[in-house]
């Protein structure tokens, strides 16, 4: 009769580290591809090109993801928390006894949630997903309940912003915190393609937030 080959079970003081292994390469993969899709697209980037950037094999990636698609996907998700996270204590700094104005808190909450302090290869990869978004339900969902997170982040920021400067706002606040996303997204865009400039983004948003707000005491003068 055959011998039976006897199975390995692995133990939990075996499992802990190969969770951790795999943790960590999951967490390099989406650290590092954000460069690859701003600069190849969401379908110009070859899973190759990811495993390089990132310093590891075909196996490491199909282990953590299904396809890039789904890399995309998790990167926008796990960015969006961080940034939304983030916000609430840069927002104690900035709203301290003589920190920024008002107008520069909102612009810098703006910048916070694109995190376009730096650069713009994050507003590269929200394009191409938006563009992915056209063409499959799926991104489409994932998407729409990423921009709701940053949105919802958005409003709360705003309502913390208008308490600390005594203001109400004329319009719903949730409102406001898409109309001042759009307006910065389209001055984001103009600066991509050199028409637009920094001075002239705050501006808008300053006007945004001025006539859309108002002090609790009463209308302007």
């Amino acid at each position: 009769m055959p011998r039976r080959r006897e199975e390995h079970v692995m133990e939990p003081a075996e499992a802990e580290p190969a969770k951790r292994s795999r943790s960590a390469t999951r967490s390099r993969l989406l650290a590092t591809s954000a460069a690859v899709f701003a600069e190849r697209g969401l379908e110009g980037a070859s899973v190759e090109e990811l495993c390089a950037a990132a310093g590891f094999t075909r196996g490491a990636f199909y282990s953590n993801f299904a396809s890039k698609t789904d890399l995309a996907l998790a990167m926008y998700e796990e960015h969006a928390r961080q940034l939304a996270k983030r916000l609430n204590g840069q927002l104690d700094q900035w709203l301290q006894p003589g920190g920024l104005e008002p107008t520069l808190v909102v612009e810098r909450v703006l910048e916070g949630m694109a995190d376009f302090t730096s650069d713009t290869v994050w507003h590269a990869v929200r394009l191409e997903l938006l563009l992915a978004a056209r063409r499959s339900e799926r991104v489409r969902t994932v998407v729409a309940e990423q921009r709701a997170v940053l949105s919802e982040a958005v409003t709360a920021a705003l309502i913390r912003v208008a308490d600390a400067q005594d203001a109400e706002f004329t319009v719903d606040p949730a409102e406001l915190a898409r109309l001042l996303l759009a307006v910065y997204d389209g001055r984001l865009n103009e600066q991509i393609a050199g028409s637009g400039s920094r001075p002239a983004q705050l501006n808008l948003v300053a006007f945004t937030w001025q006539n859309l707000t108002r002090p609790k005491s009463g209308p302007r003068p």
